[in-house]
């Protein structure tokens, strides 16, 4: 290990909090994996030591009002596995009311607009 690389080392088993705020834990140092790869959102890991792999087309999610980042609250009635349609439908902004849901519409337009501006500019 050489450089960057010996610098940012941390050993399996060290914990992290991603962008999005999930807790993570670091599960193996193989080099032959994209270093993304190598963590494992715990809550996802607890749900596989209790039931097996999750199915394909499905997610492993905190039941509503239940999401946390602290290791001794992710517990196994906090989760469950779910379809991605459904996790899809609890995420969509017309869930929001009406108002709101035209706020996020348009700041959608605008942050698109802002996008083909900078990559006209490169």
């Amino acid at each position: 290990m050489r450089g960057a690389a010996q610098h940012n080392y941390v050993p399996i088993g060290t914990l992290r909090i991603n962008d999005d705020g999930t807790l993570q834990r670091k599960m193996n140092d193989d080099p032959n994996i994209m270093p993304a790869l190598r963590w494992v959102a715990v809550h996802r890991q607890m749900w596989i030591d209790a039931n097996g792999p999750v199915p394909d087309g499905h997610i492993v999610a905190f039941k509503p009002g239940m999401r946390t980042n602290k290791l001794e609250e992710i517990t196994l009635d906090k989760i469950e596995c779910i379809t991605r349609s459904e996790n899809m439908r609890r995420n969509t902004y017309h869930n929001y009311p009406k108002e709101i849901a035209q706020v996020i519409q348009l700041r959608g337009a605008l942050t698109r607009q802002i996008n083909k501006k900078e990559q006209s500019h490169e």
